[in-house]
């Protein structure tokens, strides 16, 4: 064997070398940058599921669960594309048939008592996870400039409101104690200074005062039943 025929051998030995190297490496890439896809979808699903099913109800109206379910359902089929899990396909059934539920029935769920500062803490950190991942979708034009507006304004109500329970729940049990009622009244409106010109809003402020003003007439009331009479 010539030295020529040698040197020719060592070389197409070295390129396949390398070549087998690159394909190794590259299928390594894939397989990695599969996992990492599959784990964000995966967490994106569990998002998007915690949401819709830990947010108290009374946070979120049919819209905006209707857009959640649909985007998890996106995420099961993406997930599905990369691998084929029976428990994507089985929670894909339950997804699409949750949605069909909304659309058709408009489902109206009973509120849950948020009477927690730790709780009304964590309802809030949900409500700003749901209003990022809005203003994510409408920056990658997933979801129309009317929408995201409709959305973010009622999430807004929605973070002013949560802060605003804990207040109203205090007032309730303030029983026989007006002004410890009113006080917690007062800070409720307060809750929703950021919205003060919101309808929405107004609509709430004046449930709240109301109240103020029959509690201010119950402890007028009681103040006039217990002061000494003039002989």
């Amino acid at each position: 064997m010539s030295t020529t025929t040698i040197t020719a051998v060592i070389f197409v030995i070295i390129i396949l070398s390398i070549a087998a190297i690159y394909i190794s490496q590259s299928r390594e890439r894939a397989r990695i940058a599969k996992v990492q896809r599959i784990n964000a979808g995966k967490e994106r699903y569990q998002r998007m599921q915690q949401l819709l099913h830990e947010l108290p109800p009374q946070y979120l109206n049919n819209d905006l669960r209707i857009m959640i379910a649909e985007r998890s359902i996106e995420t099961l089929k993406e997930l599905l594309a990369l691998d084929k899990s029976p428990q994507y396909e089985s929670n894909l059934k339950t997804d699409l048939e949750y949605v069909k539920q909304l659309k058709e029935k408009n489902p109206k769920i009973a509120p849950v008592k948020v009477n927690s500062e730790a709780k009304a803490k964590e309802v809030r950190n949900n409500l700003e996870v749901l209003q990022r991942f809005i203003q994510t979708q409408h920056k990658n034009k997933r979801i129309p400039a009317s929408n995201a507006k409709k959305y973010l304004d009622y999430i807004a109500l929605s973070i002013c409101q949560s802060k605003a329970d804990i207040f109203d729940a205090r007032a309730n049990a303030a029983t026989g104690k007006p002004r410890v009622a009113i006080h917690n009244y007062h800070c409720a409106i307060d809750a929703f200074k950021p919205l003060a010109s919101s309808p929405p809003a107004l609509k709430i402020i004046q449930k709240y005062k109301a109240k103020i003003k029959q509690l201010e007439a119950e402890a007028d009331q009681a103040n006039q039943t217990s002061a000494p009479k003039t002989p």
